[in-house]
């Protein structure tokens, strides 16, 4: 896939880069044939170079003054320093030289492009992550307000990006209606060939608020899952609590009373560890049959949640109409977080968290691995833990065995019994200690005392806490006139669900039988996680 298309001088095994810093004094515009001569006989003598000459060629800053040669119709130049000569007695190849002029001598158009560039770099990143199949939603309007460009009547600028866009090797298709921007991302081949796997009754929206967070996940209806497993696909049923099992036959589909889906196998999941997150959904909505959510990252502010609030549709500022419904957590909190944590313990979580080093990060897991200690609570729990007197209270060694633990010791005390072997000495250690090995973070874990406090009062500090905050910077919305409660339809996926199950968003099923335990256990392995 062509990405940029450029030229370069390369020089074989440099064991590093040494440049210059260089001052153009002058921009020397040759005609295209003249620099393709100029280009290829450096060492001869010209009248341009001759009658332009630098009054200086180093300043007492150590930059070079030199000469910036282009061509009419050439891209690239060449950078001359002639040292009183008529000759490049020292030149360097410039690529995309005139481009690098157009921006730097027009400060706007400089300022412009930085914001065109990075507004296209994001819709090009971000483009797939609304829809598995590769599309994604922008408002133009949003953009404008935050860049300062009236894309609605600049339909010059507007053109531009989509230039831009179309000029993207990521990008395969996109779609303009008034301020509403769609894209479509490519995907793998095996993807694009072949029917359209996606069910445009249900959204990943409502897989969130259903309680099912993994993004490999398309959701499906009860009828497009019927089709698809008639079709050879592999299909799953989706449970509330994250585990998902294989559909064996059409007794599974008739007769279970929640969500289904399919693999989508464009899905990779991202090497950068995952961020804390929570799905906030707009619980008085959802009950009139709307399904309207947003992912929370933390650690976060009052003013990010308050205007993620407004997104969502809340509007009371004395009233939690919200539910969290479902998390995404690194590998390591899968089981000591849960959707019934406050939102600020999760924010207060994630901002200890980021200021930890690698050293504790590690100890905090193989704390929560090992089981050396009873956290009570979730988050809240977590967040007394991490409290530097009680975290002081365990010691965490990277020793994967007993003999490297009794290397470890013996360095430490430069001495160790001399009819001990490193591996007796380091079992002995450990048995007195009451320490433990956790096989996964190849490190050693202890407990150096008992003594665990309340920390913090039973209170959150004020620094960590968002939610009162957030709500009261909401605006209430007057009602329209002539509008109607509840014209909305219900998602149809959604409608069957509630009005099978009847269930509430505050609980979230465990699993109620032999066959549904055995698919969430299961499912923990394919994936790679926990349920919440």
């Amino acid at each position: 896939m062509l990405m940029l298309e450029t030229k370069a001088v390369f020089r074989r095994k440099e064991p590093d880069i040494e440049t210059t810093n260089c001052v153009v004094e002058k921009v020397i515009r040759l005609s295209g044939a003249e620099f393709d001569r100029f280009s290829k006989n450096l060492l001869r003598d010209w009248d341009f170079i001759r009658d332009n000459p630098i009054a200086r060629s180093y300043d007492e800053e150590g930059r070079c003054h030199c000469l910036l040669v282009v061509g009419e119709g050439r891209r690239d130049g060449v950078l001359v320093n002639s040292e009183g000569g008529s000759y490049a007695r020292y030149s360097a190849f410039v690529p995309n030289a005139e481009a690098l002029l157009s921006v730097e001598q027009y400060s706007a158009l400089a300022a412009l492009n930085k914001k065109l560039v990075t507004m296209v770099d994001t819709i090009a990143g971000q483009a797939g992550i609304v829809s598995p199949d590769g599309r994604g939603v922008i408002n133009l309007h949003d953009w404008g307000e935050m860049l300062d460009i009236d894309f609605a009547t600049d339909s010059t600028l507007r053109s531009t990006v989509l230039d831009m866009l179309d000029s993207r090797p990521e990008i395969r298709d996109w779609e303009l209606d008034k301020n509403e921007l769609t894209v479509w991302r490519k995907l793998d081949d095996d993807v694009l060939s072949g029917e359209n796997i996606s069910d445009p009754s249900t959204t990943m929206t409502d897989m969130y608020a259903y309680g099912y967070t993994w993004d490999g996940m398309i959701p499906l209806s009860k009828e497009r899952a019927f089709e698809l497993f008639d079709a050879g696909h592999e299909v799953f049923r989706l449970y509330e609590n994250g585990a998902e099992g294989v559909v064996n036959n059409q007794a599974d589909i008739q007769f279970f009373k929640g969500m289904f889906g399919i693999e989508n196998p464009a899905w990779t999941k991202s090497e950068q560890e995952q961020p804390l997150q929570a799905f906030i959904l707009n619980s008085k909505k959802y009950e009139e049959g709307e399904a309207v959510g947003e992912w929370l990252t933390f650690p976060s502010d009052a003013e990010t949640l308050r205007g993620l609030f407004e997104r969502i549709g809340l509007d009371n500022p004395n009233k939690m109409e919200f539910t969290v419904t479902a998390l995404r957590t690194p590998d390591y909190l899968f089981d000591a977080v849960c959707t019934h944590d406050s939102l600020d313990d999760l924010n207060m979580l994630a901002s200890v968290l980021s200021g930890m080093e690698d050293y504790e990060i590690d100890k905090l897991r193989s704390i929560l691995a090992g089981g050396i200690c009873e956290i009570e609570g979730y988050a809240d729990g977590l967040n007394n833990l991490l409290h530097p007197d009680n975290f002081d209270a365990f010691e965490f060694i990277y020793a994967h065995d007993e003999d490297a633990l009794g290397r470890w010791y013996t360095d430490m005390h430069d001495e160790k019994p001399e009819n001990l072997s490193f591996a007796e000495y380091g079992r002995q250690c450990a048995e007195k200690e009451g320490g433990m090995f956790v096989k996964d973070l190849d490190g050693y874990i202890m407990r150096i005392h008992e003594e665990f406090a309340h920390a913090y009062g039973g209170e959150i500090p004020d620094e960590y806490k968002i939610v009162t905050d957030a709500l009261r910077g909401l605006q209430p919305k007057k009602p329209e006139r002539g509008s109607e409660h509840g014209s909305k339809e219900k998602p149809s996926v959604l409608d069957e669900i509630k009005e099978s199950r009847r269930g509430s968003l505050e609980s979230k099923n465990k699993p109620t039988s032999k066959s549904q335990e055995k698919d969430a256990q299961n499912s923990k392995k394919r994936k790679g996680e926990h349920d919440l």
